[in-house]
């Protein structure tokens, strides 16, 4: 079943409710949310109009190197949470590229899926965008930690330990932070919500059980690159906290 342009761009009234209260509560979040929503979904209709080009992909270095981009778009959306630092979108590529090599590296060590464009991108898209997420959380996260905890941390320093052990419980806490909306959802998938992956893989047909499997996969690639994402951007740049200018 199709949906009518038409009646498409009519649902998209909806955003006037978020548009409305952000108004009338002077949030200041109109030209965000409206940006945004336009952004996406023009995205999301050229993609739609592209895939069938995209998922013809079959050459192993020209996948590597549309991975490669979309991991270098979403750093440089990382990076923007990361802006009391001098370099901060090369610490968030290496986070969110790490993270996707460790999903990647599984899929294609246990023969999950093929090297081909029809299945990497799409697991890839939902590996990448969680994994920025998480950076862009991780970077938030430490300064105001850093900020709000700087007088431990000195005090730890004076009475003799390392940056390292002062700025253990900061590393700590940052990481938990970072990963509680995906330890949350992870928490009532199945119950509360179902995943769109696995929901898109029953409504084309397929099995209930095999669209299970692979959403299982996804969701223990999610858990493992966010882990890895939230430790490289807190391991890359806590010492950088302690530069005269953050105090």
């Amino acid at each position: 079943m199709d949906i009518d342009l038409a009646v498409l761009m009519l649902t998209a009234t909806v955003v006037i409710i978020p548009l409305f209260i952000s108004y009338r509560q002077h949030l200041g979040l109109e030209k965000d949310i409206l940006w945004s929503t336009l952004r996406g979904s023009v995205q999301l209709l050229l993609m739609g109009y592209l895939i069938t080009w995209i998922f013809a992909i079959e050459t192993g270095w020209l996948l590597a190197a549309l991975l490669l981009l979309i991991i270098t778009i979403a750093s440089r959306t990382a990076s923007k949470r990361g802006k009391w630092l001098k370099k901060p979108f090369a610490i968030a590529f290496i986070s969110i590229f790490l993270g996707e090599a460790v999903s990647l590296s599984v899929w294609q060590i246990f023969d999950v899926v093929p090297f081909q464009a029809r299945y990497i991108l799409p697991m890839s898209g939902m590996i990448i965008g969680n994994v920025m997420v998480i950076t862009g959380l991780s970077f938030e996260r430490l300064f105001r930690e850093f900020q709000q905890t700087k007088d431990q941390v000195m005090g730890k320093l004076a009475l003799g330990a390392t940056i390292r052990q002062a700025s253990q419980d900061l590393i700590e806490t940052t990481v938990k932070a970072a990963l509680i909306p995906s330890i949350d959802s992870f928490k009532t998938i199945g119950v509360v919500h179902l995943p769109g992956m696995m929901t898109g893989m029953i409504i084309a047909g397929t099995s209930p059980i095999i669209a299970v499997k692979y959403q299982i996969v996804i969701l223990l690639s999610l858990m493992a690159s966010s882990v890895t994402s939230a430790l490289t951007v807190s391991f890359l740049s806590y010492r950088r906290l302690f530069k005269a200018s953050l105090f």
